[in-house]
């Protein structure tokens, strides 16, 4: 794993034994393809950020400010040193629940990224369905974009769950079982 484009490009990642699934690097970049134009100055935030490999891609590619929020602190602490050794400045790691971290959250984002433990089974803990019905909502700036990791099978990952009131599926991409969703948040009506 590493940075692949920017400022940092070809840094090597730390990734912990076993805790984390960080996010392809194929995937990644496919990802921020598609964002180019909107990175530069954007503001980021960065949920279940594992190893911080999406949020300091965003930074290495003139993001201006990430944060990067885990409820782990073994990943809390890679995601830190993978940011100090990439030289980096306007990234911050906060560790905290995501859906807890959402809730108090004031500040506002161009982008949200959200990668949590994959849907699996039927019963499992939906947290991309969480996020999109709770308050992430108003985190998010005028046409900013949230974009949902997940895999082919139960929740978000069953193309018949995509849908959610006040907010707009405006693209997926596939990559294997993995897939990328890209949230908008309609108009709020006045």
């Amino acid at each position: 794993m590493k940075i692949i484009a920017g400022q940092a490009k070809g840094l090597p990642l730390l990734v912990p034994r076993g805790e984390v699934r960080p996010t392809q690097d194929r995937v990644r970049e496919a990802l921020f393809g598609i964002l180019q134009s909107m990175v530069p100055g954007a503001r980021v935030l960065d949920l279940f950020c594992g190893t911080g490999s999406v949020g300091l891609e965003a930074l290495s590619r003139g993001a201006s400010r990430v944060c990067m929020v885990d409820a782990s602190r073994s990943a809390c602490q890679t995601a830190r040193r993978n940011l100090e050794r990439s030289k980096l400045t306007g990234g911050v790691i906060v560790q905290s629940d995501c859906l807890a971290f959402t809730r108090r959250e004031r500040a506002t984002y161009d982008i949200i990224f959200a990668d949590p433990p994959y849907c699996k089974a039927p019963g499992d803990q939906d947290m991309i369905s969480e996020l999109l019905q709770g308050r992430v909502r108003e985190l998010l700036r005028e046409n900013g974009l949230f974009i949902a990791e997940a895999q082919l099978g139960y929740g978000v990952g069953d193309e018949r769950t995509r849908e959610f009131p006040d907010w707009q599926l405006i693209d997926t991409r596939s990559y294997g079982k993995n897939t990328l969703l890209f949230y908008q948040s309609e108009p709020i009506a006045l």
